[in-house]
């Protein structure tokens, strides 16, 4: 039998031990928290990186000057110094929504979902090809809505190919190609970005068009064939892919011309090419442009590529591929070379002035050869607005700009004064050795823009405006000796031209608004003082600003133009004859669709014209 002090002691043992396996829990909770507490001040104070991420894994690769340049130029460097500060701006976001939410007055914004962007030979005779495109540059034909032979017209409309017999008021359709993509399995962009060719044999029309495939989440270019031998019967026979999606194309001697845009992802990764290269091929083998064709400058201002692929037009073939990368704007084809342009804003200080302004570099390459070549690039003030700001002609690549310049002064730290100036530019480039030989600084008056440019030959034709206010001069540059380049203008007109064309007979034709902003067809011709206008035709209707919609014959001085008028309840087209004094409606018909997508022509007297279906109309004996 256990004693009183055995008892006792037993007790003691157990408080003993109860307090040593107290104090042991309580020295690992102190740790654990202490370890929490050095583990939290890392978490929360380690500083964030504040250089782009290393890539010197990548240095034996073919592409590793690239990945270092857009490793750079997508790097975005960290809002915050460290997980404390992300934490604290997160907590004093939590406290102004729930402020928000008891006042009432919470705004939840919901992010909307992205969207897809938008055979056999029969022996068929299928007559020769006739040139209906207006094209720039001689030779140099443009993809269109609509193509023609002697004996067919054929004629994209939303995506569905249709084929026309050519027999006057018995003309009829033969076949059409409905959603000419669903085959491909591909979400189809927009409808007016997708046009076409015909090869000169007119067996074959070539379809170019943006697509998007949901499977593998990739945006493409798909260029598709497809045979019109027998003309009753439209058959699919090939394709090709580009990566990204269409900017612009030709197809000169057979070879197509494609131009393109890539922009590198968002979630890159240098391990997959197909993340920061522009791709070309079939959907079970594409390949990326190689390293050796890609042209960049030191410092990117974008990590989007103006891709140009260089294709067999009869067999889809590729034969070469060129990239600009960080250049993303406009695209002039010559009859030798393709020009991209790449806008960016030059800054220099003086004193306490910022003055800003805008820039554009072009670079040249020649394609006529087995491969493509860069040639060189040259540095010019102001932006280029479209391709027909630009030409070649004789060794000469002259270009129009509109210079936009801002100046910035400070004050004690402060912005205290801001001024923008803008003006226009004309400048000569000898593409010998792509450095300026002679420029026209400021020729217009001071606040406007080039609206629109037309070269021909020796001679420039400009519009400028300052679009508030609608009015305009247009300029007439006689550029056959660039050591004396002399000019004339109309002085200021009402409203401005968006198209200047060259008309036949030295007549130009100004296509663009009134001060109502109506539409405004004026003609004007040269004099010995300067640029008068003759006659001008301003119904009160809006019209399409997409020049190949314009139907233009020179030879018998008619233009066509699809209209919506004010005071009517459709569309309308009208073809209208200019006789050296005034404009004359030949015709007005009805028309449906988009004004962009109206094509019309001329055949043996009837006038053709196409929207969703055909329409012909006797006009001329």
């Amino acid at each position: 039998m256990k004693t009183y002090s055995d008892r006792m002691n037993a007790i003691f043992d157990k408080m003993q031990a109860k307090k040593t396996a107290r104090r042991n829990r309580n020295i690992v909770i102190t740790a654990c928290l202490g370890l929490a507490l050095i583990v939290s001040a890392f978490v929360l104070f380690t500083p964030f990186r504040t250089s782009a991420p290393d890539v010197s894994e990548y240095r034996m690769s073919d592409y590793y000057s690239i990945i270092q340049r857009i490793n750079e130029a997508t790097y975005q460097k960290p809002r915050f110094k460290n997980n404390y500060e992300v934490l604290m701006n997160q907590l004093e976001g939590v406290y102004k929504n729930a402020a928000q939410d008891f006042a009432g007055g919470m705004d939840v914004a919901v992010p909307e979902a992205n969207e897809p962007m938008s055979g056999v030979s029969t022996g068929t005779n299928q007559g020769s090809y006739v040139e209906v495109t207006d094209n720039q540059v001689a030779g140099v034909i443009e993809a269109d809505l609509f193509k023609r032979s002697d004996k067919y017209l054929y004629h994209l409309y939303q995506n569905t190919l249709h084929v026309y017999s050519i027999a006057g008021e018995e003309s009829k359709l033969l076949d059409s190609e409905e959603n000419v993509m669903e085959d491909m399995h591909m979400g189809v962009g927009k409808y007016s970005n997708t046009q076409m060719y015909l090869s000169q044999d007119c067996k074959r029309v070539i379809l170019i068009t943006d697509g998007y495939r949901a499977s593998d989440k990739e945006s493409y270019v798909v260029i598709r064939s497809f045979n019109v031998e027998d003309p009753e019967n439209i058959a699919a026979d090939g394709y090709l892919l580009v990566s990204g999606s269409a900017i612009s194309s030709r197809m000169v001697d057979g070879k197509l011309l494609l131009i393109s845009k890539f922009r590198v992802r968002a979630n890159k990764d240098f391990s997959d090419e197909s993340t920061f290269l522009p791709q070309v091929g079939t959907l079970d083998a594409m390949q990326s442009v190689a390293a050796e064709d890609i042209i960049a400058p030191d410092q990117l201002s974008s990590t989007q590529y103006t891709v140009v692929t260089k294709i067999d037009g009869n067999e889809l073939k590729l034969l070469d591929t060129a990239a600009f990368l960080s250049y993303s704007d406009e695209i002039y084809v010559s009859g030798s070379r393709i020009f991209a342009t790449r806008g960016y804003s030059a800054t220099k200080q003086e004193d306490n002035k910022t003055v800003t302004t805008t820039m554009t570099q072009i670079s040249g390459i020649s394609y006529t050869g087995e491969t493509m070549e860069y040639e060189g690039s040259v540095e010019i003030e102001g932006a280029v607005k479209n391709q027909y700001s630009m030409d070649e002609y004789e060794g000469i690549l002259r270009v129009v700009t509109s210079t936009n310049r801002s100046l910035t002064e400070e004050e004690n730290g402060y912005n205290v004064r801001f001024l923008t100036t803008r003006n226009v530019n004309l400048y000569c480039v000898s593409l010998q050795d792509y450095q300026i030989a002679a420029s026209i600084v400021g020729f217009a008056p001071e606040g406007e823009t080039a609206e629109s440019v037309r070269f021909d030959k020796n001679s420039a034709y400009v519009c400028t405006a300052e679009v508030i206010t609608l009015t305009d001069p247009v300029y007439f540059f006689d550029l056959s000796d660039l050591d004396n380049i002399t000019w004339k203008d109309t002085g200021t007109i009402d409203g401005y031209s968006t198209s200047l064309i060259n008309f036949g007979d030295e007549y130009l034709l100004g296509i663009g608004y009134n001060e109502e902003r109506w539409l405004k067809i004026e003609a004007y011709v040269e004099s010995a003082n300067g640029v008068i206008s003759l006659a001008s035709y301003e119904p009160k209707a809006m019209f399409s600003e997409e020049y190949k919609s314009y139907f233009i014959d020179r030879e018998n001085q008619l233009l066509g133009i699809a209209t919506m008028p004010y005071e009517y309840g459709s569309n309308q087209y009208v073809l209208l004859l200019f006789n050296g004094y005034k404009f004359i409606e030949v015709a007005k018909l009805d028309v449906e669709g988009s004004l962009d997508d109206i094509r019309s022509t001329m055949i043996d007297g009837y006038l053709y014209v196409l929207d969703n279906d055909l329409q012909v109309v006797k006009v001329m004996p």
